[in-house]
């Protein structure tokens, strides 16, 4: 059972998700973040001293969520052509809900910030790593051909970067999120199964 600090921490994180969706990293206050989880300003500074650390614990803790979630997978003996295919669908599920995204707040975040910058890299790089590795699983299971993991894992965080950008501009629908997605990643992905 976890304490009630980790709880009233993954009460922050979770409310302040929800604010840096809604409005962008700047914009949000640590009062918002006090009103909408109920805590005095003491109480919240006692976990984190402003946005940029609940920001930056954010980022932290979804891409050790991911992390995490691929380890399970794995040890869970389940295929790295499934694995690769929750992941994108997730991540453009993500992309396509304005209410959960804070893929705006994390460009916002990366511009004004030194710290915000850094940890934006550090996490683009995580982000390649644990894609690289599911598609290195891919490609030893024989389910996948592929000349150049960390390249190709590059090349599909890029395009889903690009898709979330577009899609806060002109919105994009599930199906034809998804329909591109396939496009874009069948010449960088060939099964072994076509």
């Amino acid at each position: 059972m976890s304490s009630k600090g980790d709880r009233s921490r993954e009460s922050i994180l979770h409310t302040a998700r929800g604010l840096f969706a809604a409005k962008g990293f700047s914009a949000v206050t640590m009062q918002e973040i006090c009103n909408g989880t109920g805590l005095s300003r003491g109480g919240l500074y006692r976990h984190y001293a402003s946005t940029e650390e609940i920001f930056a614990a954010l980022i932290a803790r979804e891409q050790q969520l991911a992390l995490e979630s691929l380890e399970k997978a794995t040890a869970a003996g389940v295929k790295p052509l499934q694995i690769l295919g929750a992941f994108l669908r997730s991540r453009v599920e993500q992309l396509l809900d304005p209410a959960y995204s804070i893929d705006r707040a994390t460009a916002e975040f990366a511009a004004v910030s030194p710290r915000g910058k850094a940890i934006l890299v550090k996490r683009a790089t995580d982000s390649v790593e644990i894609l690289a590795r599911m598609l290195r699983m891919g490609i030893e299971s024989g389910e996948l051909r592929c000349s150049d993991p960390e390249t190709t894992a590059l090349q599909i965080l890029w395009f889903l970067e690009g898709m979330g950008r577009h899609n806060a501009l002109i919105p994009l629908g599930r199906e034809q999120a998804l329909a591109q997605l396939h496009t874009a990643l069948k010449p960088l992905l060939a099964t072994t199964k076509e």
